[in-house]
């Protein structure tokens, strides 16, 4: 289970400093991602929407949990809260926003983890 966790560091590391490329190093090439209110994106798409993402906003995770891990073979799925600021590149006041996710991993041949889809909810805090 340190794996995933580390996996769950990684993806908070990658989008706290909005590196893309550090980002989908953890993400399999055939990966389908869930975004709220969104179409699946896989493959260039997925891509494009991080890249597109992090290019427009800043993003600094408050909290992040893994709720909870189970691995059952080569299979692992992760659920996890989290709280995060993400802020306007172009100004404007930062929003803060809250959620669940599930993510799903899968052990490589290398004996890397991969993520290989993930889904999670979205909603905006009133301070």
């Amino acid at each position: 289970m340190e794996a995933i966790r580390s996996i769950t560091k990684h993806v908070v590391e990658a989008m706290n400093r909005g590196d893309v490329e550090a980002f989908l190093n953890v993400v399999s090439k055939d990966a389908v991602f869930f975004p709220p209110n969104e179409p699946a994106k896989r493959g260039a798409a997925l891509r494009k929407f991080m890249s597109e993402f992090l290019d427009q906003y800043t993003v600094h995770f408050e909290r992040y949990v893994d709720e909870e891990i189970e691995v059952a073979g080569e299979l692992a799925v992760n659920h996890y809260s989290y709280r995060w600021t993400v802020a306007a590149k172009s100004g404007g006041e930062p929003g803060t926003w809250e959620g669940h996710g599930i993510r799903i991993l899968k052990l490589q041949a290398t004996g890397a983890w991969k993520i290989t889809h993930e889904m999670w909810s979205s909603y905006r805090t009133q301070e």
